[in-house]
């Protein structure tokens, strides 16, 4: 009998299990397929927890696509427990909630006429009389869309917040993939009822009736009954290669570190760690680019409230410098109906890993989140916090920083040399992806093995457009 040859997906996120399931969607004689992730369940950073009676997932999301093919198949998986949620979406600045997508009236009347006819001005100045220049930086590309005034209300606080780092010193790239076709002019013809271009002005998106995590858990089912094995609370020590192939694996898990060989290989972890993992080492220059990168770390700060009747937001982006979160989830907004006497509330900091609040502990967190939450007014000091828990995320968020491009390309460059090697997802690919992005990319890979396709998963939202409206 032939051998069967083995392959190993790094992470069971979007990205690992899209792999997984488009592999193995019908039982493959042909592999043996192995998925292995650190955490203790399936869904990497679209992974749900069910504390008590409530489900929060590692902040929150939402499931919209232009891509049919992911719909369809996020439609097929899910069935009936895909439902379809309303959306809701504000930012909160100077105490006040403002609408998002924008309506005219409500900025009028919350920022006031002064302010409101400096932001007019400052956008008619910018396009009237300032040259237009390819942007830089992040703060660039969007003085030029929106004006400095809006720059400086809806945008600065919000970035550094989420970045650590001054919008002058984020690359303008993060601008065009995350805003593209946004711009001051589709904010009023949105607000005016025109059909709009960008990406992020929607009005309702889908979502699984118990989590984001639903779905996930349901293809590890799938791909577990079609002869996958899946193991977690597992991590990569090294990852060894000879000529130009991948050869095997360091695992380390709970129990024991084992070593498996390995025929074809898929990765979602962090490119900065995979490249540090190499056995032999990278070249030094290979070395180097890899210590260059940034994530950003995340932590979510989960809460019982009693009552259901708190802000009707899905999420609110808070905007405001002098409080350190920087977005506010409503998970009862997510659903149909509502539990009958609590909210799942979640808050959201960033953090690098050497920063005080990274070094707090669950109860400080828990005290400040609901500290915070008093202070901007979302709850009162009457309202009572049940319970909590935390759940921080090492390396969420791969930062576009000024300058990162150059060292992006040594990296992608090296590993592009690995014949039996594809690197997919957010981490993997250094690329803020969205689930859908994240998805498409391991099952176009699985594709590129398993067909002998040619598919360039690196272009994946390059050109195409993000959660934009369908024509």
């Amino acid at each position: 009998m032939k051998k069967k040859k083995k392959v190993v997906v790094i992470g069971a996120g979007p990205a690992g299990l899209g792999t997984a399931f488009e592999l193995f969607k019908s039982k493959n004689n042909t592999l043996d397929l192995l998925l292995i992730d650190k955490n203790d369940r399936v869904g990497g950073l679209a992974r749900t927890y069910k504390y008590k009676t409530l489900y929060f997932d590692v902040g929150p999301h939402r499931f919209y696509t232009k891509n049919k093919e992911i719909l369809q198949f996020w439609k097929n998986t899910l069935g009936k427990d895909l439902v379809k949620i309303k959306r809701l979406t504000r930012m909160f600045y100077q105490d006040k909630l403002f609408l998002y997508p924008v309506q005219i009236g409500d900025v009028i009347s919350k920022l006031g006429l002064l302010t409101d006819f400096k932001i007019a001005f400052s956008f008619s100045k910018n396009k009237l009389f300032r040259k237009k220049k390819v942007p830089v930086t992040f703060e660039q590309a969007i003085i030029q869309d929106f004006g400095e005034n809006l720059y400086k209300i809806f945008f600065k606080t919000y970035s550094e917040k989420v970045w650590g780092i001054k919008c002058n010193q984020i690359s303008a790239k993060w601008a065009a993939q995350r805003i593209k076709n946004l711009n001051f002019l589709e904010v009023v013809k949105n607000a005016l009822g025109q059909k709009n271009k960008a990406k992020s002005l929607i009005d309702s998106f889908y979502y699984p009736r118990l989590g984001a995590g639903q779905l996930y858990e349901k293809m590890a089912h799938v791909v577990r009954k079609n002869g996958v094995q899946i193991l977690l609370n597992c991590t990569v020590k090294k990852i060894f290669h000879q000529r130009r192939l991948i050869t095997s694996i360091s695992l380390q898990t709970a129990a024991d570190q084992k070593t498996v060989d390995v025929d074809y290989l898929f990765s979602s972890m962090p490119l900065s760690d995979f490249i540090l993992a190499l056995e032999p080492k990278a070249p030094s220059n290979v070395v180097q680019a890899a210590q260059k990168l940034i994530f950003r770390d995340h932590i979510t700060v989960n809460l019982i409230i009693a009552g259901n009747k708190l802000f009707p937001d899905n999420w609110i982006y808070i905007h405001s410098p002098t409080l350190k979160m920087a977005r506010v989830t409503n998970y009862n907004n997510f659903r149909k109906s509502r539990q009958a006497n609590s909210s799942a509330i979640s808050v959201e900091y960033f953090a690098f890993q050497k920063d005080k609040i990274w070094q707090m502990s669950d109860t400080e967190l828990i005290k400040l989140a609901t500290e915070e939450l008093v202070q901007s007014k979302l709850i009162t000091k009457a309202d009572l916090v049940l319970d909590g828990f935390v759940i921080k995320e090492a390396q969420s968020y791969p930062a576009y920083y000024l300058g990162f491009e150059k060292h992006f390309a040594t990296l992608k460059s090296y590993v592009q040399k690995f014949s039996n090697l594809q690197l997919i997802g957010r981490g993997g690919m250094y690329k803020y992806n969205n689930m859908d992005h994240a998805l498409l990319s391991g099952i176009l890979a699985a594709k590129n093995l398993r067909d002998h396709s040619a598919f360039d998963v690196w272009a994946i939202n390059e050109d195409a457009e993000y959660l934009e409206e369908a024509k």
